[in-house]
């Protein structure tokens, strides 16, 4: 009978020693898991800004060959662009900036672009009073479609060329619409749905971000006409869940 408890003594110790094992086992596995699915998601979002960046770039230093200006004039628009890349070099190590970062780099990107068009746009900013300037959201998210707005939806036009940037509360967070009056969505196919590279990264983000939420941030592209017939044009709604998590570990 002795015999008998020490067999099953010793078997119970070897199964909890088995099971002890096991458990060390699948929780180092675990922990190496979760360490490379962060390393990857790092890589994902270094990848994706530091492909930001040189678009970004690109597209701002190409707006310094337009026509010539008085010095004054030209002495300002290299300042506007040194902060333009300042902003572009220090969001590569930021997964979102304040909106009111954004908005102060849409306006310069503006500016500057104003330059290499024969028309002058009419811009206007409307930023509701009760609108959180200070909420983080992904860097270009706004200018990405301000710079298609001019670029595939104002410049093929002739006459008055309107850009408006629209910020809102929603219930839940904050609404961004980019509008024009341009050609149309549905006229522009470079500007389609994920096409271009601005607007490609820019999913790849929002993708990317939106796994790591439960509310998610929302991209809608549509033609002005499809609500309100009289008018072409094209409107980008972004919406932005209030407490939106960047955290990509």
């Amino acid at each position: 009978m002795l015999l008998i408890y020490s067999v099953i003594i010793f078997l119970i110790l070897s199964l909890a020693g088995i099971t002890a094992l096991f458990l060390t086992n699948l929780k180092k596995s675990r922990a190496t898991y979760e360490k490379q699915q962060h390393t990857i998601a790092t890589l994902k979002m270094q990848t994706i800004r530091n492909r930001l960046s040189p678009h970004f770039m690109f597209n701002a230093l190409s707006t310094l060959s337009g026509p010539a200006h008085d010095p004054q004039t030209i002495s300002q628009n290299i300042k506007t662009l040194l902060m333009l890349l300042r902003q572009s070099v220090d969001n590569i190590e930021q997964t979102a900036i304040p909106l009111s970062e954004e908005l102060e780099v849409v306006k310069g990107y503006i500016g500057l672009q104003s330059l290499r068009l024969p028309e002058p746009i009419k811009i206007t900013f409307d930023i509701g009073q009760n609108a959180d300037v200070n909420q983080l959201i992904p860097a270009m998210i706004i200018q990405i479609p301000v710079e298609n707005a001019i670029k595939h939806g104002l410049m093929p036009i002739i006459g008055e060329k309107i850009l408006s940037i629209r910020v809102q509360n929603y219930d839940g967070g904050i609404e961004i619409s980019v509008e024009d009056n341009g050609i149309g969505y549905s006229s522009s196919p470079n500007r389609s749905m994920g096409s271009g590279t601005g607007l490609k990264i820019l999913y790849q983000a929002i993708g990317h971000l939106n796994s790591k939420n439960v509310d998610k941030i929302t991209v809608k592209i549509s033609d002005l006409k499809e609500t309100i017939q009289s008018q072409q044009g094209t409107i980008v709604r972004i919406r932005v869940p209030e407490g939106y998590s960047y955290d990509i570990s």
